[in-house]
């Protein structure tokens, strides 16, 4: 479940005393009605006020840990907000010029460093940052822990941030845009593509259901080949991907790997988008991060997908 707390500041209400008050006359039921009349209205109006005077208090230091996390803030206008990132954070280009606190994993971040910001809010992922939990709890510090593995989850993590740091509108009109976006794909009813995504080659990694990734090939229009397994990014044998005889194959720009070595590997000649060249080396900056760029990525992939 993503956490967390929620801090409000309300100025106190004040101690009311009540002293003796000259009966002016009346007797002393009338009296006593008097003064629990006078008692209620002085309690409703410190209530009214109370209300008038509470407010929230919106994170003003943020450290984001993930390039997906300063994605999202900077696209709901919480970017001001923002007093580092993490060193592979690469957009948007403003975001590249904030302090850094190490890597995206925790062998590489530094929580000295992130503590020395005095964050009121850390930007975590699930299953990556969760050993910090227990350090930022014990220093009092707030923190959001992502656990964006579909789209809809994705949405709701910027109706979440959006409300954290005070920008509803802004992270409800980019949720507009983002959809309208995704409405401008076109499916086509009678053929879908079968895609494989290649996480990682030793040993092979490919996405499974549970995975944002297995989502964004639907929404496209194609399907994932190992949309049967029941998990984020499981390892397969290249005996299962060469059976399932993918349509398309995708590729992350960051492994290094080149179509044409993709065509070499043996055993793989037998696979259509081998045979097809529909191999495709594609930027997992954008294709991989849950955030706000999925419409644009959705849309990228159905052009590929249907070229």
């Amino acid at each position: 479940m993503n956490k967390f707390y929620k801090r409000e500041e309300s100025l106190p209400l004040g101690r009311i005393t009540l002293r003796p008050t000259p009966s002016n006359g009346l007797q002393t039921p009338a009296r006593n009605a008097w003064l629990i009349c006078t008692l209620f209205f002085i309690l409703s109006f410190s209530a009214c006020t109370k209300k008038t005077v509470e407010k929230i208090s919106y994170p003003q230091s943020i450290v984001s840990l993930s390039p997906s996390a300063s994605e999202i803030l900077f696209a709901i206008g919480a970017g001001k907000q923002v007093s580092a990132v993490s060193e592979f954070t690469d957009y948007p280009p403003e975001a590249t010029t904030l302090p850094k606190v190490g890597g995206f994993d925790g062998k590489t971040l530094s929580v000295e460093k992130i503590l020395s910001f005095k964050p009121d809010l850390v930007y975590m992922t699930d299953g990556m940052h969760n050993f910090l939990i227990e350090q930022f709890e014990s220093y009092g510090i707030k923190y959001y822990l992502s656990k964006a593995n579909s789209i809809d989850s994705i949405f709701q993590e910027i109706t979440d941030i959006a409300k954290i740091t005070g920008h509803q509108m802004e992270g409800q009109n980019l949720l507009d845009s983002i959809k309208k976006e995704i409405n401008t794909v076109t499916l086509n009813q009678n053929y879908q593509p079968l895609v494989y995504w290649e996480v990682y080659y030793s040993p092979y990694m490919s996405a499974g259901s549970q995975s944002f990734i297995n989502d964004i090939i639907t929404k496209a229009g194609g399907k994932n080949i190992f949309s049967d397994l029941d998990q984020l990014y499981p390892i397969v044998s290249e005996e299962s991907i060469i059976v399932r005889q993918a349509d398309v194959i995708l590729i992350p720009a960051t492994s290094g790997i080149t179509s044409k070595s993709v065509k070499e590997r043996i055993g793989w000649q037998s696979i259509p988008a081998v045979k097809n060249s529909k191999i495709y080396i594609v930027d997992d900056n954008l294709f991989t991060r849950p955030g706000p760029r999925i419409g644009q990525t959705i849309v990228e992939l159905n052009k590929i997908l249907y070229e």
